[in-house]
């Protein structure tokens, strides 16, 4: 007789998690199932049947054998920040001392101890750590939580870059560190060929010159210390969000912006709060799989060593959509309780007051969608160690792309075809969201134009615009960023 109750397609979890060791699964809790998850995601099997084509009398076949075997997962989540943020600020970092290599020269584990006594006992594995202020800067970044103490104030953490004792900091390390509340989606994001970092913002008073542009680097006049604007900064905003770089800036301090020569002075020293995100690429690099595991009302799809392409669809007035498509060796497929879980509950910030500009010109648009545009290679392996036959899943290329639907508007206002025809580069940036704490920005400062269809809506001329996010000739990864804050 059939199950009477058969299951459900809306009852589904995703659950995932970066690998501390890449190529091995990772044992999956509900805390890593936060993603809320639109319904429809379904998995996808793959795993192809190898003909035996054996010469006989007869023509009846007999048979296949078995192949690789993956997985693939495909699915849609809210662009959101938490909605509490903050979790343990500016803790006093003891040491960072190395612990062990990990395998196949992926980084590895180092130890965070803290002066004070912080109450690590809400913290877990599967977490993200932010440090900044190090002697070495090998020991600054934000990094994957492997192992909690409470008792003994310290955590373990994943560094990919360092892999020995050289860079540690044994005693009196001048880092400061922060543990914030994870996004529901950090694991996707960084298993996507990206690396999310904890960013820094300092509260201002009156901006003078301003505003603050993007990029430039700021210097404070008391501490000189240095530091990268990320968000653009104008007068009224009551924060400037920003990457250390040199030194740590300090509050009541004049701040002066090397490009735009705008100052202001600090109310407050530098704290990590929010987020920015930015592409990776190259060996040294936090280029990550994820082990994720698909429920569906007791029955699961589980994958290692997964590696994910992000696409967004930011339509005016509605919220963002992040989508996700995931390709990785098989794991384990069979029958496994649905996890309880905790998610958030806020609203998604919407596309309103979005302040999307290309260079300094605002269109009227109705759209924007991104395609990271990753190529992603599953390495076959005849010493893969379980019966997936594959090693893990690799990014091999990335051609980032851009797709706004905007009015169209005179030459004089703005010459697209001028600008598509020299192959000027054009800075767009944009947010969805309008107050702190709920605010989600994008910028990709070199859009170079590829094509420009033209089309009606409803009457109005507009312009389908098509872009490559570009970056500098060095070796930087700076095609696009978001920042979400």
């Amino acid at each position: 007789m059939s199950r009477q109750k058969p299951l459900l397609t809306r009852k589904i979890n995703i659950a995932g998690r970066v690998e501390s060791v890449p190529g091995t699964a990772v044992t999956l809790t509900a805390d890593d199932a936060k993603t809320r998850v639109y319904a429809g995601a379904e998995p996808e099997y793959a795993a192809p049947r190898e003909e035996r084509d054996v010469a006989r009398a007869s023509l009846t076949p007999i048979g296949s054998l078995e192949s690789t075997k993956a997985l693939n997962f495909a699915f849609r989540a809210e662009a959101n920040t938490r909605d509490t943020i903050e979790n343990l600020s500016s803790m006093d970092v003891e040491s960072i001392v190395f612990q062990s290599a990990i395998a196949g020269g992926a980084g590895s584990i180092q130890r965070i101890t803290f002066n004070g006594t912080p109450d690590l006992s809400a913290i877990v594995a599967g977490q993200y750590y932010d440090n900044n202020y190090s002697t070495n800067s090998t020991n600054d970044g934000t990094f994957l939580i492997t192992n909690v103490n409470d008792g003994s104030d310290f955590i373990d953490v994943v560094n990919r870059v360092r892999i020995n004792a050289s860079d540690d900091e044994a005693s009196l390390s001048p880092a400061i560190g922060d543990i914030q509340n994870t996004l529901e989606y950090q694991w996707a994001l960084n298993a996507c060929m990206s690396e999310v970092r904890g960013i820094t913002r300092l509260a201002i008073g009156s901006i003078s010159g301003g505003p603050f542009v993007r990029n430039e680097t700021i210097t404070g006049g008391t501490s000189a210390g240095t530091a990268r604007v990320v968000v653009p900064a104008e007068d009224g905003d009551s924060h400037i969000y920003v990457e250390p770089l040199t030194g740590k800036l300090v509050t009541a301090e004049v701040l002066t912006g090397g490009t735009s020569s705008a100052t202001v002075t600090s109310s407050s020293g530098p704290v990590v709060h929010g987020h920015f995100m930015r592409p990776v690429s190259g060996e040294n690099c936090n280029a990550e799989v994820a082990t994720i595991e698909q429920q569906n009302d007791g029955f699961r799809w589980k994958s290692r060593s997964s590696v994910g392409n992000l696409t967004f669809e930011a339509a005016a007035n509605m919220a963002m959509f992040f989508d996700f498509a995931f390709q990785g060796p098989k794991n384990v497929i069979g029958d496994a309780t649905l996890f309880t879980v905790t998610r958030d509950n806020e609203d998604p910030p919407i596309m309103k007051t979005a302040e999307l500009k290309l260079d300094t010109f605002s269109p009227v648009f109705s759209s924007v969608n991104f395609d990271m545009g990753l190529d992603i290679t599953l390495r076959e392996n005849g010493n893969a160690l379980d019966d997936s036959g594959f090693e893990a899943a690799r990014a091999t290329k990335r051609r980032s792309k851009i797709n706004i639907i905007v009015e169209h508007e005179l030459a004089a206002t703005f010459d697209f075809f001028a600008k598509l025809d020299a192959g000027t580069k054009t800075a767009l940036q944009f947010h969805v969201g309008t107050v702190v704490d709920k605010k989600i920005w994008f910028f990709a400062d070199e859009l170079e134009f590829e094509a420009l269809p033209v089309g009606d809506k409803e009457g109005i001329r507009t312009l389908d615009l098509a872009a490559d996010c570009t970056g500098s000739a060095s070796d930087s990864n700076d095609d696009w960023e978001f920042a979400l804050i």
